[in-house]
């Protein structure tokens, strides 16, 4: 008898012969008798003349029961396999993801040409107004107009002493260590440097003694710099930005470049004289950024934009002729322009206000044509997939020789989640699909078919110092939630990768892949029909956290790569939206408490810390357990675990937290009487448990009684009787404004805490933003003060230093 198998060509595994006899079949113990074609538990297996048993070899990782499938057909070939993937409404995609290069420029543009095309078929609608910018980013005349950060002085800078430095330095809360990440403030352990977003300035304070709290420099951001953060690398402060350029350079180019990526990095090695060692500015809007060492590691996003107005008439159809005509491949590429320290005269070509300053102006394009990487779908898979074209540049700066260009790479895609470890990149990319669909033959994904919905395209680049290089590309099914959803293996380099998705149901899989993202391992259906709300990969354990009425803590053995386990679960109120290492037995975990609601449902009630012990994995426990606040709580740690202030040495977490307290009103349920914002002081140990220690808050509320009694005069007025109105025919309107409302803070019975916490929102400059430890010195900043306490004096305040 012959048999033909249709195997999908992506499947790396190929074809396995068993040697499984036919008489007297026998399969993981089930006797299936004569029985010529089964189903052995994980593949579709047939029985040959010889007796043995030719196989599929798919990705299965859990033993199903074995059952035979002979049909009474008569047909020789077996369709089984086949028609189950053609009732899912398969469709095939067209398309390799993996990344490749154009041959030349001459092979860039006709492959954009007809990439162009291609998508405004596909989606002849999507253009929309368009005002882009010019292949030249700046011109020499122009560079009186660059816009850097411009450093002033305050009276305590004049002489500036050699720093003091504190032993124990609170860093940035770090996903992977060695892995730096960019944030709001940084400290040198002397120093804090922090953006004060009220006067888009960033302050350096000296905070270390204490007793010696001043503000001693100041940096002004150009207002066309948008959020910028910080990296703190030995003597060099780097300021990252996307910065907005409203000037106009025409419309046929393609990609916007009215959006720029800004890196300034400054010489702090002497405070009395900053120095800015480079300015470098690239096409395309600041994604991500990482930090190894020296060497700082940018992702910019430069969105596709097609001019339709200009190229389709009024049945939108595309003007092909002055289309080609117009269309220079060069325009698409995007363009950096550099500005780096320099001491060779030769070298000096840049002048500001007539005078040559000491620096080497560069402006070129971030790559050539043949070294762009990239991934380009066809007419059909584009109609299937909600694919966004853009222009992706990874920047590497040097930041400690300025001498050293910055080193860029290339990619057509886009970037929605990162994840880094020493010596990989993975970027990971939105694939959304309407349509169950599988991959080309020759590609390298992981799973036979992949379901409709939310898919994630990766792509891995290995990275070493400023040198990089395209490793693989996969796709999985589902999205992962943040950065801390990804993880590499560092003794072996594996990935691991946890996603969620809501077809064919709502659950949650973990994938183990191997340095070329071929798959090794998963599971699947984790928190069915439930939220994948955090995770949190320690070694060969993963701990995530799943939600839908309760938190259940599922923990996860990961040392067989092959087959992860689900070794215990943990079900609790509430949920956590981080998870923190406290040992190698303990957890810290942060979140919300939940409660039900008047309609039935679940709601959050206050911020929770949870202490959980993890000893036995089996039986996870939570060991303690602390709600701050009621309804309405909140803290930004729970969204940016950057914020995340963990004092290890003293078991102590610094948190910004803003909390209400309910006033428990029947009728008005979401009252609350009172409210509080500032940092709060929690001890956690494992024979104490969650504590609270003390709470910082910036927020001066004297005066407040006055205030409302100011503001409550207007209710106080005697309106025992009605006004009425005469109207046509005789009658008369009367209303009766005793009935008008009046806020309940101004009830004789209310509480002043309730006036303060309808005001709350009015002292947002005096919120504390963030938090960080020098030794025993606690600095909280808001926008309004940077502030020091004693931790080892319960928390008394050394000092305050307005920023003004």
């Amino acid at each position: 008898m012959k048999h033909t198998f249709y195997i999908p060509a992506l499947i790396a595994f190929g074809i396995m012969v068993s040697q499984v006899q036919a008489a007297g079949l026998m399969v993981n113990g089930v006797d299936l008798g004569s029985c010529k074609s089964y189903f052995d538990g994980c593949n579709t297996c047939s029985v040959m003349e010889n007796g043995q048993s030719v196989c599929t070899k798919m990705a299965c990782f859990a033993a199903g029961t074995p059952k035979c499938l002979d049909t009474p057909a008569t047909s020789e070939t077996d369709t089984q396999l086949t028609d189950m993937e053609n009732s899912k409404s398969v469709k095939d995609l067209t398309t390799d993801f993996k990344l490749k290069t154009f041959n030349s420029c001459a092979n860039m543009e006709s492959v954009m040409k007809n990439f162009i095309k291609d998508y405004y078929k596909a989606h002849p609608y999507n253009g929309g107004g368009y005002r882009g910018g010019g292949p030249i980013m700046f011109e020499q005349g122009m560079m009186d107009k660059v816009a850097v950060p411009s450093v002033t002085s305050s009276d305590a800078a004049q002489n500036i002493s050699a720093p003091i430095s504190a032993t124990d330095i609170s860093n940035t809360n770090l996903q992977v260590a060695g892995v730096d990440e960019s944030e709001l403030i940084k400290t040198d352990g002397t120093n804090v440097y922090f953006y004060n977003s009220k006067d888009h300035t960033i302050y350096v304070a000296k905070a270390f003694p204490a007793t010696e709290l001043s503000i001693i420099k100041k940096i002004k951001i150009p207002s066309s710099f948008a959020d910028p953060k910080l990296f703190l690398s030995g003597k060099k402060l780097v300021i990252l930005s996307t910065k907005y350029n409203n000037t106009d350079y025409g419309f046929r180019y393609w990609f916007n470049r009215q959006v720029k990526t800004v890196v300034v990095v400054y010489d702090i090695s002497d405070l009395n004289n900053l120095r800015i060692d480079r300015y470098y500015e690239t096409d395309g809007n600041m994604s991500e950024s990482r930090m190894i060492g020296k060497y700082l590691y940018i992702l910019s996003n430069s969105s596709f934009s097609f001019p339709y107005n200009i190229y389709y008439g009024p049945e939108a159809t595309l003007d092909e002729s002055k289309f080609d005509t117009d269309f220079i491949g060069s325009t698409i590429k995007p363009q950096k322009i550099e500005l780096r320290k320099t001491n060779v005269d030769s070298e000096k070509n840049f002048s500001q206000k007539g005078k040559l300053l000491p620096y080497n102006l560069t402006q070129k394009d971030n790559a050539i044509c043949s070294d762009i990487e990239y991934v380009l779908p066809d007419t059909e898979t584009m109609k299937k997939f909600d694919f966004t074209p853009s222009l992706v540049t990874l920047s590497i700066i040097d930041t400690s020789d300025a001498t050293k260009e910055t080193k860029t790479k290339v990619l057509f895609g886009d970037v929605n989640q990162v994840h880094m470890s020493l010596s990989s990149l993975y970027i990971t990319s939105n694939l959304y699909t309407s349509y169950d669909f599988r991959c080309a033959p020759g590609m390298y994904c992981i799973m036979p078919y992949y379901y409709q919905g939310q898919n994630t395209l990766i792509h891995k680049l290995a990275i070493k110092d400023d040198m990089t290089s395209y490793t693989a590309s996969t796709i999985v099914p589902g999205s992962p939630l943040n950065q801390y959803s990804m993880d590499e293996d560092s003794t072996i380099g594996n990935f691991r990768i946890v996603t969620s998705h809501s077809y064919p149901n709502q659950s949650s899989e973990l994938f183990v892949l191997d340095p070329r993202l071929q798959i090794l391992g998963k599971l699947s259906d984790i928190g069915k029909d439930e939220n994948f709300q955090s995770s949190r990969f320690i070694g060969n354990r993963l701990y995530l956290v799943t939600f839908k009425q309760i938190d259940p803590l599922f923990t996860i053995d990961l040392s067989d790569v092959k087959n992860p386990k689900i070794l215990g679960e943990l079900k609790i109120p509430g949920y956590s939206t981080y998870l923190h290492p406290y040992d190698a037995t303990h957890l810290i975990g942060i979140g919300y408490d939940t409660k039900t609601n008047q309609w039935g449902g679940t709601q959050n009630a206050g911020v929770k810390i949870d202490l959980y012990d993890v000893a036995d994995v089996a039986n996870p426990k939570q060991l303690s357990t602390l709600t701050l606040g009621d309804a309405g709580s909140s803290s930004e740690v729970l969204q940016n675990p950057r914020l995340f202030t963990w004092y290890a040495k003293k078991n102590l977490l610094f948190m910004p937290a803003t909390l209400m307290t309910n006033a428990n009103d029947v009728n008005e349920p979401y009252r609350n009487k009172n409210a509080w914002q500032g940092t709060i002081a929690l001890s956690i140990t494992t024979g104490s448990g969650v504590r609270e220690e003390a709470r910082i808050t910036h927020i001066d509320s004297s005066g407040m009684e006055t205030k409302r009694t100011e503001e409550c005069k207007q209710y106080a007025k005697d309106y025992s009787k009605p006004i009425c109105r005469k109207i046509i025919g005789g009658w008369e309107y009367c209303t009766n404004p005793s009935q008008m409302y009046v806020p309940s803070y101004c009830y004789i019975d209310s509480p002043i805490g309730e006036y303060f916490a309808n005001q709350l929102w009015n002292f947002s400059n005096d919120f504390i933003v963030r938090n960080l430890y020098l030794d025993n010195t606690l600095i909280t900043v808001s926008n309004n003060a940077i502030q020091a306490n004693d931790i080892a004096q319960d928390y008394s305040k050394i000092g305050k230093v307005e920023m003004k």
